[in-house]
């Protein structure tokens, strides 16, 4: 019988770690149960009862009180884990008014009142965007350091050596 929950709970375990939300639809909106507590709650019932019963050869009623004890130590540490991870702080996203200030390659020529593009590294990946020139024409390979945001795929762009001069 320990065997059989213990299966039940790794099959709910994996379901609920491969399928996601799966489980946690089913069962009713409580904020500390979900699939993968379950699961991990029924797994080690399963093996730590079953390890009491055959191993220190103890009665089906102990072994499932130790099976409870074991069961609620790893569900509430699974509970706790998650929590954890649910509530972990993370970077904002990083946008385009991120590049202000940043220096970049032009790629395609930038005219005096037309547009071109450069790439510019956001987040530590390089990003295309269409440019505008704040002044004169600017050639592809130039550096240029961008100097304000227009919209969400369109910056504003001076090369590197006219930024610093003025």
């Amino acid at each position: 019988m320990f065997v059989v929950i213990a299966v039940v709970g790794v099959v709910i375990l994996l379901v609920s770690l491969l399928l996601d939300d799966f489980i946690d639809e089913l069962i009713p909106d409580l904020p500390w149960i979900s699939g993968p507590v379950i699961g991990a709650f029924l797994a080690a019932f399963g093996v730590i009862g079953w390890s009491s019963e055959t191993g220190a050869e103890t009665s089906k009623g102990v072994a499932a009180v130790i099976g409870l004890g074991g069961g609620l130590a790893l569900g509430y540490g699974t509970y706790r884990a998650g929590r954890a991870l649910w509530n972990m702080p993370t970077d904002a996203t990083p946008t385009t008014q991120s590049v202000v200030g940043a220096e970049a390659r032009v790629v395609t020529p930038i005219r005096s009142g037309g547009l071109g593009e450069i790439v510019v590294s956001l987040a530590g990946q390089p990003v295309k965007l269409s440019a505008r020139a704040a002044g004169d024409d600017i050639k592809t390979g130039t550096t240029v350091v961008v100097v304000a945001v227009e919209s969400d795929t369109r910056v504003l762009v001076q090369p590197t050596d006219e930024f610093w001069a003025s």
